[in-house]
């Protein structure tokens, strides 16, 4: 009996061991074990790098009916629409008593994701990532240089300002006030993305690392890079502030944060003591 215990514990131990060593984070391995997937995961959901989701406003305007069936909305142009269920709206319903004011404005939601490109776990898991996927290695918006002088973080659009699928498919029809016309889906208006038509200057001008030690820094350029899908916009902060390191030790986090032309911000907070790699810090 005392053997098949110390059989039946040896192995709830092996297993244990093998559970532990299968749950291994992607940059707790050397780099040549990576797989595809562990460079995805590193270059997109890891301490170097964050997903932001972000609310923007389509420029239309939410309003209910008093039986809180109906949506109207009200475009740029002022004109009055309505997603109706089930009923077609007839054309007092646009004034009836108890009408809420048009005053909540349709959003649709963008990601984005901030990477600290600099680090070199993260130049290590680019460049298996070319080795495994060329293809993929460009989708992720790989900085056009890197320098021992500067921080490098590199923003890109992961989802641009869009409604969800879900909400797609279950939006009500459009109709109008006038019931000639067929009921028609009516999408969001397209909405650009929070970098979108900004110069390099502009990008520079707007963007900030603020740290535990109460630094504000800013870039000394941005530089866009990439196409389509792979596009990325990469930050340039400097090391040195002042003649003193711009992240000394004991810095416990460093927060990006960029400003949009209609106040959104994009602010993403990386914890630098999680950004060590075998035992030293990594940024």
């Amino acid at each position: 009996m005392r053997k098949l215990r110390r059989g039946f514990v040896a192995l709830i131990a092996l297993v244990l061991v093998v559970l532990l060593v299968g749950a291994a984070e992607p940059w707790e391995k050397p780099p040549a074990e990576w797989t595809e997937d562990d460079t995805i995961a590193l270059v997109t959901h890891s301490p170097w790098t964050q997903e932001i989701r972000l609310q923007h406003a389509t420029g239309r305007l939410l309003a209910e009916l008093p039986n809180g069936t109906r949506v109207v909305v009200q475009d740029q142009a002022g004109r009055r629409i309505a997603y109706a269920e089930p009923a077609m709206p007839g054309r007092d319903d646009f004034d009836r008593p108890g009408f809420t004011p048009l005053n909540r404005p349709e959003l649709v939601e963008a990601v984005y994701l901030v990477r600290w490109s600099s680090a070199g776990i993260v130049q290590a898991a680019l460049e298996r990532l070319q080795e495994l996927s060329s293809t993929l290695a460009e989708q992720q918006a790989p900085p056009a240089e890197v320098s021992n002088n500067y921080y490098v973080l590199t923003a890109r659009v992961a989802q641009p300002p869009t409604e969800p699928a879900t909400r797609r498919l279950d939006r009500p029809l459009l109709y109008s006030q006038d019931p000639s016309r067929p009921p028609l889906p009516s999408p969001p208006p397209a909405v650009p993305d929070l970098f979108a038509g900004m110069s390099p200057e502009e990008l520079k001008a707007r963007a900030e690392l603020r740290t535990s030690g109460k630094l504000r820094l800013k870039p000394d350029r941005a530089l866009r890079h990439g196409l389509g899908a792979g596009e990325g916009i990469s930050f340039f902060f400097p090391r040195q502030a002042e003649g003193k390191p711009a992240l000394p030790p004991g810095t416990e986090w460093a927060e990006f944060v960029f400003e949009g032309v209609t106040g959104t911000e994009l602010k993403v907070k990386f914890k630098l003591k999680e950004m060590q790699v075998n035992g030293q810090p990594d940024y």
